[in-house]
């Protein structure tokens, strides 16, 4: 087709292990293929084939995506790549007026990846009559699985279905009037494949997880990866506590802020701040920290930088901006910059209020602290915005992804975005913490 393609997979390590054992095989054992394939640019990384190029690269570095031009690109496995990259690799088909981009993956959890791209497409399924009653469906593992015979069977009549009638189908699409065509493609339609065999895989799996990801090419989120909302519910408590020299936790949103405030021996305040005629959001939190004669407060400072640092010049001394950032000797979770070595070279104030997070482990630490009963809730159980805590609490799970340098590693995303009071409560456990620290010594 004389067009320049750029397939990626998650790491570069990926891709010196694919195009070896999959590409090149595939270029040397058809000859149709062999005979358009340029020796002078058969690398691992990049094909020429007649006058185009495919380009074979990760999404873990991002200089990858630097000066190449394409007119397709294949995201491979995009639940595990960078997403970030992925989107810089877009950019590499502005000037084609193909621009065609396909992704391919097993999906992993929920509205996430694959999912939500699943989720926005016309959602194409392999359809079929069944030659017993003439039912029109498509395989689902609850409906035409019979796990007793081992066998599959119609939906509607539970006779067998053999392999040919699901070969004698057709792609499908729920919504057609959508432009974006995609194809949901179980293992239950590759007809080599039996029931008897799919559930050996059920009954050998280490975990639900992997089956209905991998096997059914459904996204599944295990309720073990989720936060409970028992860490919030069976700390409630009808006791009063002190409201001064409080601590405080703040996320920034667009239109409001979400606040937490609090001693060590409880929580007493769980709020949204908006702006109101006459007096702004900040204005409004300003006023808490007066009032409760705040000692310390943590505020997201990712978002709407420059508002977070005005706020902060108002309150020396007791306004932080964090930024989740890793500790590169992976010894500190929270570094509090002011709180650093002394040197003779005078920092500048901005810096001086910032506090870098290691984002994973600060929300390991603050799971651990609420499974001790550390962090008390001075709410009933009926309250809203303890409804809303947790449901934000819930958004949360954990997966594992492959850095930049292949290795796995666990962490926590949101499923929905809705997860303002979760980040607003590590911000409190931030403050909280520093309070304690400065009242110790």
């Amino acid at each position: 087709m004389g067009i320049n393609q750029i397939h990626t997979l998650p790491t570069a390590q990926d891709v010196q292990k694919f195009v070896p054992s999959k590409v090149n095989l595939m270029i040397k054992n058809n000859p149709c293929i062999f005979k358009d394939v340029s020796g002078d640019v058969d690398a691992v990384t990049q094909k020429q084939i007649g006058n185009a190029f495919i380009f074979y690269r990760g999404t873990w570095m991002e200089r990858e995506a630097i000066m190449l031009t394409s007119d397709r690109n294949i995201y491979d496995e995009v639940d595990k790549s960078n997403a970030d990259v992925i989107r810089d690799y877009s950019s590499r088909l502005s000037a084609s007026k193909i621009a065609e981009k396909i992704y391919i993956s097993t999906p992993t959890v929920p509205n996430f990846g694959i999912d939500k791209l699943w989720l926005g497409s016309d959602q194409k399924h392999w359809r079929f009559n069944c030659p017993h009653c003439g039912f029109r469906q498509h395989m689902e593992w609850e409906k035409n699985v019979d796990l007793e015979k081992e066998i599959y069977v119609c939906q509607k009549c539970r006779r067998e279905l053999m392999p040919e009638t699901i070969r004698s189908g057709n792609w499908e699409a729920r919504y057609p009037e959508r432009e974006v065509s995609g194809y949901w493609i179980p293992q239950m339609i590759a007809t080599w494949r039996s029931a008897k065999d799919l559930i050996k895989e059920l009954e050998d799996a280490e975990d639900e997880e992997y089956f209905f990801n991998y096997i059914l090419g459904v996204a599944y989120l295990n309720p073990a990866s989720k936060i409970p909302a028992s860490l919030i519910l069976k700390n409630l408590t009808s006791e009063k506590n002190d409201e001064m020299n409080c601590a405080i936790g703040v996320d920034v949103g667009a239109k409001e802020l979400h606040v937490i405030l609090g001693t060590e021996k409880g929580i007493f305040g769980i709020i949204k701040i908006e702006d109101q005629p006459g007096k702004t959001k900040w204005e409004r939190l300003g006023e808490l920290i007066e009032v409760y004669e705040a000692r310390f407060c943590v505020i997201d400072g990712e978002w709407d930088t420059n508002s977070a640092y005005e706020f902060a010049r108002k309150y020396p001394d007791k306004v932080y901006l964090n930024w989740y950032k890793e500790d590169p000797k992976k010894i500190k979770i929270v570094r509090f910059v002011d709180e650093g070595k002394f040197t003779d070279k005078q920092k500048d104030w901005e810096e001086e209020i910032k506090v870098l997070t290691d984002r994973n482990r600060i929300m390991d630490a603050l799971i651990g602290e609420l499974r001790k009963g550390k962090y008390k809730f001075n709410f009933r159980s009926g309250d809203s915005i303890i409804a809303e805590l947790v449901s934000h609490l819930q958004t949360m799970y954990s997966r594992i992804v492959t850095d930049k340098i292949g290795q796995e590693k666990r962490e926590w995303v949101s499923s929905t975005g809705k997860d303002h009071f979760w980040h607003t409560l590590i911000y409190f456990k931030i403050a909280l913490d520093k309070k304690l620290r400065y009242e110790s010594k």
